[in-house]
């Protein structure tokens, strides 16, 4: 059976959902939107219909299991919602993964689940495109949620293993610090000053990104005088639970950095409109980031600066700056104030980073925060000059590799799935 609360026809954002509504009722808004089809890829094209009908239902209106006949993805986000009490974001990756295998050329059937069609397609991703581990494992458990709405047993399939080696690649301090004054856009002051700021804001805050920098708003920013404060972070990952952070005053209040004051006063009123909201970053047009424009947009600029880069390497490469700079001012590694920072569950998720901090702070051992900052043309480390590590050529001017040799179960994932 469908959720109560469903119809045949849904207009994306023009729906009212009622946690006091009787079953089927709806209201609708005032206005011309195109009526989609109710199929699984036309209700997934809008992620925030999944939030908003979430707020706007109670577990009284989940049926114990779906019929894949009549069955959505967002049928299935928000019975995985209530039922298996998952957050949002790990949800919403999982959608993403079954649209993709519904799309695929080997395509799933999720209205017919049967254990040859979802191998066939395993095996032709394993086999023909050389999918890795990691995306294996992310679509069986993807399509074992779906199968799990549907009251069917697990199917007999079994993921390859990930591989026990793990590398984790960071850019050095002067690279990261390419990342602040880079030239984004020659025509849009604005857009320039948007990813200058979300790149220091992400390196030196070390948010889970996308994900926590969409749910930021103005009023998580606080101000205590010229140069205290706190920011609160919701971390989606853990069912919005909320974390405090007291950053650095180049950080949060500074005139001479790429503050946090700084971009409240001076940039972001440039574009703010009756879109905006409280979001605190603004896409030039002013209205709010989406999660997958955000993370393309990043990657995208990212690129043009160090060439393996991934939106979540400012996370790794917080950490490691982090531990290092302990190691600088204390000269131990204080984890404890590292995974408070970061907002590691577990401290072994902290140490999972040490390995890679002292194998970079031994042939760095400076403050990476300072040096990131402003180069100190002056200083060496070990090997040769600072002014080495600005060479553009590759190898061990430009980056370092390190390979975490081997890991516990319990940190299977390694550094990189933090």
């Amino acid at each position: 059976m469908r959720f109560k609360i469903f119809t045949k026809d849904i207009r994306h954002s023009n729906i009212h959902y009622s946690k006091n509504s009787r079953g089927g009722d709806r209201k609708e808004w005032n206005g011309e939107n195109q009526v989609l089809k109710p199929t699984m890829l036309n209700e997934l094209k809008e992620m925030g219909e999944l939030e908003y009908v979430i707020k706007n239902t109670t577990r009284l209106n989940i049926p114990v299991k779906l019929n894949p006949k009549t069955a959505t993805l967002l049928d299935i986000g928000i019975w995985a919602y209530f039922e298996k009490r998952l957050s949002i974001s790990t949800i919403e990756k999982r959608l993403r993964y079954l649209r993709f295998m519904m799309n695929h050329v080997v395509p799933v059937n999720l209205q017919n689940p049967t254990y040859e069609n979802f191998r066939n397609h395993m095996v032709y991703r394993e086999v023909v495109e050389n999918a890795g581990p990691n995306a294996l494992i992310h679509e069986w458990k993807a399509y074992k949620m779906a199968l799990e709405s549907f009251g069917i047993p697990a199917f007999p399939y079994k993921p390859p293993s990930e591989p026990k080696h793990r590398r984790m690649e960071i850019p050095y301090p002067d690279i990261v610090r390419q990342f602040f004054n880079y030239g984004y856009s020659r025509k849009d002051s604005y857009e320039n000053a948007l990813y200058q700021y979300l790149f220091y804001h992400s390196f030196l805050i070390g948010w889970r990104t996308p994900s926590e920098i969409i749910e930021l708003t103005v009023d998580d920013i606080h101000f205590e005088g010229e140069d205290r404060g706190y920011i609160t972070i919701t971390e989606t990952k853990k069912h919005r639970r909320k974390r405090t952070v007291l950053p650095e005053s180049f950080i949060l209040t500074s005139k001479s950095h790429k503050s946090f004051r700084n971009w409240l006063d001076i940039w972001r009123p440039k574009v703010e409109n009756q879109y905006s909201g409280n979001a605190l970053y603004l896409r030039p047009d002013g209205k709010p980031f989406t999660i997958n424009h955000l993370r393309r947009k990043m990657s995208e600029y990212g690129r043009r600066i160090w060439e393996p880069f991934r939106p979540y390497d400012v996370r790794h490469w917080c950490a490691v700056a982090r531990l290092i700079e302990t190691k600088v001012t204390s000269g131990r590694y204080d984890t404890w104030f590292v995974k408070n920072w970061l907002g590691h569950e577990d401290l072994k998720t902290t140490e999972g980073y040490i390995h890679f901090a002292d194998l970079y702070y031994r042939q760095y051992p400076y403050s990476w925060l300072k040096h990131a900052l402003r180069p100190h043309k002056s200083v060496t480390y070990r090997g040769g000059k600072h002014e080495a590590l600005q060479s553009k050529g590759s190898g061990r001017n430009r980056r370092f590799l390190a390979s975490l040799p081997e890991i516990t179960p319990y940190d299977i994932d390694g550094p990189a799935e933090i």
